[in-house]
């Protein structure tokens, strides 16, 4: 049995020498069987467990490790288990089960524990997802500057990240990077690593710094790469901002493939990792045009308690509920504080309230975004303010004033290399000419945007734009019709039947009859083919898009 036992746990720790952590916790398991393992192979164990999202043999493990070392009274390594422990038990999603054992870990290590630098870690989140941001910045700042070892490079993430929720993007990206230089420069362990990694890509993506965004994913990425396998929570989240920067970058197959096995990897996990991975799923599915796939990821988003605003706003939007989209982006608006998570928000709600026709709406949110803006600089954030000028101000009728602020904004997303928000902008460019009288610069404008939406396959978008050009040609008239009204019109006018538009546009055979009859309401018509003979005479509907 000695024997046996011994080459479990030879093999064990050489598995979690090479991050083999599965197998790992296969041969730990068999070794702890045959004789009970010693605290530190029970703390590899532990670890192993917890980095491949084995969430309940983690804590189980935790628990063992923890009695062992407060019988030992080696308090500071029983506070160091007691951090982990609360950590696993978050990241299963049993909130009030971490919170309760702090509680006890507070009794069981007494008073002099209270000081110790991991335990200060729960504290600092509680302030800082509570709103008491000061609060937080101060106990993590303490962390830095008293701690040692990887309880530093942690609290530096935590902190970049509270800081950039606060709107100081430059201080926390600089905490973020030194977190990043440890990393990079001694190695951490494996439950710290992912964490490092994906506190500074998010705190990037969050501040729109995707040049160092992409620098660090691939860093991350390399990393990645060397395990044998990227299954669980940990990595998992790593592989969501991996996916989102794919799909900033245009590689939009790729984003899916790489979110798609993170939410198959993370099935039956009911962590907020899973509701995040959900969520990127969502955002991919919307952007190609797959209605039910995006709903139904939001709603797992959902279920496992993670936002699903703006993505479910703009998916109405798209499905042409414009009053559920708006309804879902003010609702969403009362809620958020975060100002890089505002500005998300405030975009959508900028493109829904003009497509309501509500500038006054539009108007507010702008002044909101231009407001917190004023305080956060980047160039992609003053594209972005640029952008939802621009769009604002070509809704009021005024194409001069738009055509410089739009220009601006697209300069940078090209720099950044972003092709989907270049061709986003290069529709609005080509309705501001067509005002403007440009008739050649506007072809050109919807003829790049069109080769970009029709290479990464933005189904919507692409529909969007066929709208735009049936729509806002010289002299043309919408008549009171919505953008999908218009796009119904135009279907119509092809032959198709109520189902097939419905086929085609992913949406109900009911919610298609409606659209219908509301043409048939706003241009006084009493049939299909005299609507689409009014929507010829006046130019809704163009004859080369038949």
């Amino acid at each position: 049995m000695e024997a046996v036992a011994t080459a479990h746990l030879a093999r064990a720790r050489e598995l979690c020498r090479a991050s083999r952590w599965e197998a790992a916790c296969a041969e730990y398991a068999a070794a702890d069987a045959e004789e009970p393992l010693a605290v530190e192979d029970l703390e590899a164990f532990a670890e192993a467990a917890q980095v491949c999202a084995r969430g309940d043999e983690a804590v189980a493990l935790l628990h063992r490790v923890f009695d062992l070392r407060v019988s030992a009274d080696e308090l500071d390594d029983a506070a160091h288990v007691a951090f982990w422990l609360w950590w696993a038990l978050l990241n299963n999603n049993e909130v009030v089960q971490a919170s309760g054992w702090l509680k006890q870990t507070s009794r069981a290590l007494g008073p002099g524990m209270a000081t110790n630098l991991w335990l200060k870690i729960p504290e600092a989140m509680f302030h800082g997802t509570t709103g008491n941001r000061s609060r937080a910045d101060e106990l993590l700042g303490a962390i830095v500057d008293e701690g040692q070892g990887e309880v530093v490079p942690w609290a530096l993430s935590m902190w970049g990240q509270t800081l950039i929720d606060e709107g100081r993007l430059q201080d926390g990206l600089d905490r973020l990077e030194e977190a990043m230089a440890i990393l990079l420069t001694h190695g951490l362990s494996p439950r710290v690593t992912p964490w490092v990694y994906c506190a500074a890509v998010r705190g990037c993506c969050l501040a729109r710094d995707f040049a160092r965004a992409r620098a660090w994913s691939r860093s991350m990425a390399r990393w990645l790469d060397s395990l044998s396998s990227l299954g669980g929570a940990y990595l998992g989240n790593c592989r969501i901002y991996r996916s989102r920067l794919m799909l900033l970058n245009g590689a939009w197959p790729d984003a899916l493939d790489e979110i798609a096995a993170v939410c198959t990897d993370l099935d039956g996990y009911t962590g907020w990792v899973c509701g995040h991975a959900y969520y990127q799923l969502g955002e991919v599915r919307r952007l190609r045009g797959e209605w039910d796939a995006a709903e139904d990821a939001y709603r797992r988003a959902a279920e496992h308690g993670c936002p699903t605003q703006p993505g479910l706003a703009l998916l109405r939007l798209a499905e042409g509920d414009v009053d559920a989209a708006s309804a879902g982006v003010r609702r969403a608006l009362t809620e958020v504080t975060a100002k890089p998570d505002r500005l998300d928000l405030l975009k959508a709600a900028v493109t829904i309230y003009l497509e309501q026709g509500k500038i006054e709406a539009a108007r507010g949110a702008v002044t909101e975004f231009e407001e917190i803006t004023g305080e956060l600089t980047t160039p992609v954030i003053e594209a972005e303010t640029s952008a939802v000028r621009g769009a604002l101000a070509l809704s009021e009728g005024d194409p001069g004033s738009a055509l410089p602020l739009l220009r601006r904004a697209v300069g940078t997303w090209q720099e950044q290399g972003a092709p989907h928000e270049v061709a986003k902008l290069n529709v609005l460019i080509g309705q501001a000419c067509r005002a403007l009288a440009d008739h050649d610069g506007a072809r050109l404008e919807f003829s790049a945007a069109r080769e970009t939406f029709e290479r990464l396959g933005a189904r919507p978008d692409l529909a969007h734009l066929d709208r735009i050009v049936a729509a806002t040609d010289a002299g043309s008239e919408t008549h009171g019709l919505t953008r999908r009204e218009i796009e119904v019109l135009c279907l119509i006018a092809r032959g198709m039947a109520n189902r097939a538009i419905a086929n085609e546009l992913h949406l109900s055979e009911r919610t298609v009859h409606r659209h219908v009859s509301n043409i048939f309401t706003k241009l006084d018509v009493d049939s299909r083919t005299a609507a689409v003979a009014y929507g010829i005479k006046h130019r809704i509907v163009e004859m080369d898009t038949l």
